[in-house]
């Protein structure tokens, strides 16, 4: 359960931003909240709003970022053993480059800052990291266990100094670069419960990133008879009308051709896939991610959701989540958007809807709606038409270019 996310001069955001998921103490949908074992309540859903370019996308590709760079030595490790696709994709290293705040000069030289707080099974761990040019300049992991408040060090790291604490008292700290996460080095070597679970909840993130077209033509369906059912259940009751698919293979065994299943009025139609609407192939793409984010109590990532999406439908994706009959292991749902149909108190808390704006000077800014408050210095009421208001500029993240482009005489 991701609790807090905090980063700094990371891209467009120049001064710290925070991501809060523990709940306000509001009124709205109690029912929906995460409820752990020590009474703490959690938020199932964010959504972030903003202008394009505002840093919307910049907040979920800072958690992303933060989860290869650790995540990537241990896959590395795996020499005899199997490699997925999505573990292959973050051993790339094309995009590794210096990601500080562009547009003040100092920063080239200020680390790159991360900080996240989660919870996994008895636990509440503290994890983070400063990169400054490509080396560790300070890496801390603190843990309690859920409902005390006795803080245990695993290991407090510098440049000058490592300081660890019993879990890791064996572990031969001086091997470790300077570019490399100690954190990682230990999970790829050594098997340490704490390391164990800290690295399990790293590789638990789900992301699902739609800047790729790629993405569109996924088709992700579960393999258990049962998962399957449910997923085409899940179908129906978003008014898609597939039953089924049927996978057309040459004589090698590849994949052929996709072809979609319709039952309309007693009789059975194939369509092929590529035919089907970019809507319902997007569904495809994401549909199994969810279900297995729902079952195991993870976290699920997206940028642009919305996108190509009916309002019905990401209402429908978004109250999977927050219905706790549906999402009883307690799985959490970030997302980045446009939509303002469902920008209402009916589906979202005022502590589930945050914005993002950028300054004059190009530095992002990061909130929510319950923390803004308006000239007189008052926070916006649960009872306001949160849509309207936004559209209006009102919450000080405007989504709307202030004056169109002048072109030529």
């Amino acid at each position: 359960m991701l609790c807090q996310f905090t980063f700094e001069n990371f891209k467009s955001f120049k001064n710290e931003a925070f991501l809060d998921f523990c709940a306000e103490p509001i009124s709205e949908h109690q029912d929906s909240l995460i409820i752990d074992i020590d009474s703490e309540k959690f938020l199932p859903v964010i959504s972030i709003y903003g202008p394009n370019g505002g840093g919307k996308s910049t907040v979920l590709e800072a958690l992303a970022y933060l989860r290869k760079i650790v995540v990537r030595p241990i896959i590395a490790t795996k020499a005899n053993e199997e490699i997925s696709d999505e573990e292959q994709k973050l051993l790339v290293r094309s995009s590794d480059i210096d990601k500080y705040h562009r547009f003040d000069k100092d920063c080239e030289n200020q680390p790159i800052k991360f900080s996240v707080m989660f919870r996994f099974k008895e636990n509440e761990y503290q994890y983070e990291l400063w990169i400054l040019k490509g080396e560790i300049v300070k890496e801390n992991l603190y843990y309690k266990k859920i409902g005390t408040k006795k803080v245990i060090i695993v290991f407090e790291r510098t440049l000058e100094e490592c300081v660890i604490g019993e879990d890791i008292e064996f572990v031969s700290v001086e091997k470790v670069k300077k570019s490399l996460p100690l954190l990682s080095y230990i999970g790829a070597f050594y098997d340490i419960d704490i390391i164990d679970s800290v690295i399990h909840w790293f590789f638990s993130i789900e992301f699902i990133d739609y800047d790729n077209p790629i993405r569109d033509m996924e088709i992700l369906i579960p393999k258990q008879d049962a998962d399957r059912k449910l997923f085409f259940d899940m179908l129906k009751q978003m008014d898609i009308n597939i039953m089924d698919i049927r996978i057309e293979r040459d004589g090698e065994g590849h994949i052929k051709n996709i072809f979609t299943k319709h039952k309309i009025a007693e009789k059975i139609y194939e369509i092929p896939f590529q035919e089907e609407s970019s809507g319902t192939r997007k569904i495809f793409s994401c549909l199994a991610r969810i279900n297995k984010c729902l079952q195991k109590g993870s976290v699920l990532i997206a940028d642009e959701l919305d996108a190509k999406l009916h309002p019905k439908l990401l209402r429908f994706i978004i109250e999977l989540f927050t219905d706790t009959e549906k999402n009883k292991s307690g799985a959490q749902l970030l997302i980045t958007s446009h939509d303002i149909v469902n920008m209402v108190r009916e589906i979202f808390r005022r502590d589930e809807i945050w914005f993002c704006s950028l300054s004059p000077d190009n530095d992002s800014c990061l909130y929510s709606l319950i923390s803004f408050k308006d000239e007189r210095g008052k926070t916006p009421r649960k009872d306001a038409v949160y849509g309207k208001r936004y559209i209006e500029g009102l919450y000080g993240a405007d989504p709307y270019i202030d004056k169109g482009l002048k072109w030529g005489d």
